[in-house]
């Protein structure tokens, strides 16, 4: 299972309707309250707006990789063959033109420029 970086666009959010109560079921387990339990008015009606800064600035970083014919590929454990995960810079052909290891993946995320082969 690979998780390809897609086309990103522009992203809008929408409420979800209100469910109903779950009064049957808080009274069966003694009144305890699970993450199931919790109100929709206790829920925002959209992500913070640091996610939403987050989104933005990753879709931007999709969008100008992409104009330089690059995209990132995340290469879970699971399929990597070592038992690591993976970050691969790529053609807009699927050709592997770098591996980037987690931990350098890590040290950009929080501000250092991205080192070079």
């Amino acid at each position: 299972m690979g998780l390809d970086v897609a086309r990103i666009e522009p992203t809008t959010f929408e409420t979800t309707p209100e469910r109903a109560p779950r009064g049957a079921r808080a009274a069966a387990s003694g009144g305890a309250r699970d993450a199931a339990d919790v109100s929709s008015s206790e829920i925002p009606s959209s992500p913070p707006a640091d996610v939403l800064d987050a989104i933005d600035a990753a879709g931007r970083a999709a969008r100008e990789l992409r104009a330089q014919g690059r995209e990132l590929r995340f290469v879970p454990a699971s399929e990597s063959g070592d038992g690591r995960m993976r970050i691969e810079v790529r053609d807009l052909d699927g050709n592997v033109l770098r591996t980037i290891p987690p931990s350098e993946a890590l040290d950009v995320a929080t501000g250092s420029p991205l080192g070079q082969d």
